[in-house]
């Protein structure tokens, strides 16, 4: 008996063995998500869910109330868009989807309103409430485009997952939350512009909202720490605080970057240093290593600070090495210093002067090694404030003269600012009849008919072997139906390059559109327009380091003559 009680403590040993061993390796980073998604007791959502439907602006309206009571001090809300593709061409959205924490979805039927309730637009473009989802970047531009709402405020909840490969919405729930969150193809590729959506629709839709709201919540707990006993308003500033900085901001799968590799050092003018001070190229430290970030820096400076000075030694402008080089070697200036770089022309300037007559002041435009919103002094970008597809448009000597108009940006600030340069463009749109880039409204589109016969023409012809006899036969079928002809080798070879481009003869540019506008005005109307996009600058990004003699109204007043030249101010003419 004593025997038979060893073995049975002995195979139970074994057992408890094997049977942590199996826990390990399920919980190990080894085991593969699918597996664990395979052998998980995790369900499908079970949250509490009130589903709302608006089809009319009266329902929309007493919707938008009860949101907003649920969302006082949490200012937070799930965001989503749905809508119909046929033939691979999206439709207007159809659905927008918006959750609260307590679990009311509202499901908004946007196509069918007259116009757009203002209490939804008014909760959309408010930028104080966090509209959070995957992919809310889209959506958002998506809206503007159809219904001319500027929704601001929107989140992406993978900003906050500490992976370097991230996966979708359903991905991110059942890992973040344990569910496995329903993705039917049947439903997600369903009617959405119906009357009355079906029980599975609404719930598809509800679900994507909240579920996106909930794994925002579980996530951001992770990231921030909120004392205990502080108020609802403190908990939601510090949490507002924290999603700031990536607020309207396109999320980026992290990707590697090779470090700066700096140029020869042959020659006097400086490189681009680390901050050790030493060249990357020597430094071996950054030798071999790569970064990881969403938005990749440039890889030299945009700016590097070089001083040009007038022959009476007046500073005209900063500009880079490369082109301080390229004056000194030319024998149009020398060098007067090199800590900092410093030439002097040998010639006169065709423009030297200023709205007080000294060319220091009037050409010294700004810190050129900052962003001029919010002040950082890395990874900086050039902003044109008047866009090129505009600029381009505009005579030869307002083409010549946009120094003004091109300040640094960082890339943060960088896409926020052209993120909003397209609600300007709806507006020039609106104003001037000069409809944006849409499906119908290109320059130039492809004949689908065409494009189907080059595509089954060159499967026949390179990969024959390859393709199923079942497919082989449904290819020659399709060609002799619409050819109505034999399949001749001969015939086969003169359509694999057909032409399927079909040019719109009516096409007008919206950039050429909009100046055209603006110039019926004469030189004034050219200068409005100069100073709208100026001025929208300005409200969007509030920019606080702004060079002192930059002005919205810059060469309109008293240097005009100097901006424009003789002949445009008595006729436009375009370029």
């Amino acid at each position: 008996m004593a025997g038979l009680g060893s073995r049975s403590k002995t195979a139970l040993a074994v057992m408890t063995g094997i049977t942590g061993l199996g826990l390990a390796f399920y919980t190990s980073r080894s085991c593969s998500k699918l597996l664990r998604r395979f052998l998980s007791t995790s369900k499908g959502p079970s949250w509490k869910m009130t589903v709302n439907v608006a089809s009319n602006e009266s329902q929309c309206i007493t919707l938008v109330n009860d949101l907003k009571k649920d969302i006082e001090f949490s200012k937070v809300l799930g965001f989503d868009c749905e809508w119909v593709k046929v033939e691979n061409v999206r439709h207007p959205v159809a659905l927008v989807q918006l959750a609260t924490r307590e679990g009311r979805c509202g499901l908004f039927q946007i196509h069918f309103y007259s116009s757009v309730p203002a209490p939804l637009q008014e909760l959309l473009e408010d930028t104080t409430i966090l509209k959070v989802g995957v992919d809310p970047f889209h959506d958002a531009k998506y809206l503007l485009n159809d219904y001319g709402i500027n929704v601001t405020g929107t989140y992406d909840i993978r900003h906050l997952v500490e992976k370097e490969v991230v996966g979708g919405l359903a991905s991110i729930v059942f890992t973040e939350l344990d569910v496995k969150l329903p993705k039917n193809f049947e439903v997600r590729v369903s009617n959405w512009e119906a009357k009355e959506l079906t029980k599975e629709q609404q719930e598809y839709a509800a679900n994507d909202a909240l579920a996106s709201l909930l794994a925002f919540n579980k996530l951001i707990d992770k990231k921030v720490k909120v004392p205990f006993f502080s108020s609802k308003e403190e908990q939601w500033k510090k949490i507002h605080d924290h999603c700031a900085p990536l607020v309207d901001i396109r999320f980026v799968d992290k990707k590697k970057i090779q470090q700066t590799v700096a140029p020869s050092q042959n020659s006097i003018f400086p490189l681009n240093r680390d901050q050790s001070g030493q060249p990357h190229a020597t430094n071996p430290t950054l030798q071999g290593k790569r970064s990881y970030m969403s938005i990749p820096y440039r890889k030299t400076p945009l700016y590097d600070n070089a001083y040009m000075l007038a022959p009476d030694g007046a500073i005209l402008c900063t500009c880079d090495f490369k082109k301080a080089e390229w004056y000194v070697s030319k024998g149009l200036a020398t060098i007067v210093d090199t800590e900092p770089l410093k030439i002097q022309l040998n010639f006169q300037p065709a423009v030297n002067r200023s709205l007080n007559g000294t060319s220091a002041e009037y050409y010294t435009f700004a810190k050129k090694n900052q962003c001029v919103a919010c002040g950082r002094k890395e990874s900086y970008v050039r902003k044109k404030i008047v866009p090129h597809e505009y600029r381009k448009h505009f005579p030869e000597c307002m083409k010549s003269h946009q120094c003004h108009d091109i300040l640094l940006l960082c890339t943060n600030c960088h896409v926020r600012s052209n993120v909003s340069d397209h609600s300007m463009r709806v507006e020039l749109s609106r104003i001037c009849n000069a409809p944006l880039a849409t499906d119908e409204n290109v320059k130039v589109t492809e004949d689908r008919t065409s494009k189907s016969i080059r595509s089954a023409v060159r499967a026949l012809l390179n990969k024959s072997n390859k393709l199923p006899e079942k497919r082989r036969k449904e290819l020659t079928d399709m060609l002799s139906d619409v050819l109505q002809a034999d399949l001749t080798p001969d015939l086969l070879n003169s359509l694999k390059d057909i032409d399927i481009k079909i040019e719109n003869q009516g096409y007008t540019p919206h950039g050429l559109a909009v100046v055209e506008h603006f110039a019926k005005e004469g030189v004034r109307g050219l200068m409005q327009l100069e100073k709208m996009w100026r001025e929208h600058f300005l409200n969007v990004m509030e920019p606080k380091y702004l060079p002192p003699l930059w002005s919205v109204d810059h060469y309109h007043e008293n240097d005009k003559e100097f901006y424009f030249d003789s002949e445009f101010l008595d006729k436009i003419k375009f370029v």
